[in-house]
């Protein structure tokens, strides 16, 4: 059994992006050499979303329209407030960013486990690996993690 962890770094071009991973995916599969068995998409970061869904412009407007019904980033939230958080201090800058923890939150997808044969991930005819960006652009890690023969 081979077991192969590849880490993908990226940096999200704006908040509320789509970022399509698939291709990168299917890389960590095929350089894994693993063609039966489980690859796990792992997002190691608070304000950013691993989704399996389709890449489509319409549907990624109405995603994002609905999340900031729910979420508007223009409320209080107890996290942006430095008079009363004392948890989980930067020293330097602490960024305005509880809508983007409480997005994540509400979507709780930090990771996929995707079957892999063939060589292939089985994804969907539609279905693509997406990062979807919360916060401010910053440099993310996606970690892949592929298992099996």
């Amino acid at each position: 059994m081979k077991s192969v962890t590849i880490t993908h770094e990226l940096t999200s071009p704006e908040r509320n992006a789509f970022v399509d991973l698939t291709d990168e995916l299917r890389r960590a599969v095929k350089d894994s050499g693993v063609t039966d068995g489980m690859a796990v998409a792992f997002c190691p970061h608070t304000t950013c979303n691993l989704l399996v869904n389709e890449w489509e412009d319409g549907a990624m407007e109405d995603f994002r329209n609905r999340m900031e019904e729910l979420v508007p980033e223009g409320l209080y939230y107890a996290h942006d407030d430095l008079e009363r958080r004392t948890q989980n201090l930067q020293e330097t800058h602490e960024r305005q960013n509880g809508h983007a923890h409480v997005k994540q939150m509400l979507l709780t997808a930090t990771s996929h486990a995707i079957p892999v044969s063939a060589g292939e991930p089985l994804l969907g005819r539609w279905q693509r690996l997406l990062l979807l960006e919360l916060d401010d652009p910053k440099e993310r890690q996606i970690v892949f993690h592929v298992v099996g023969e």
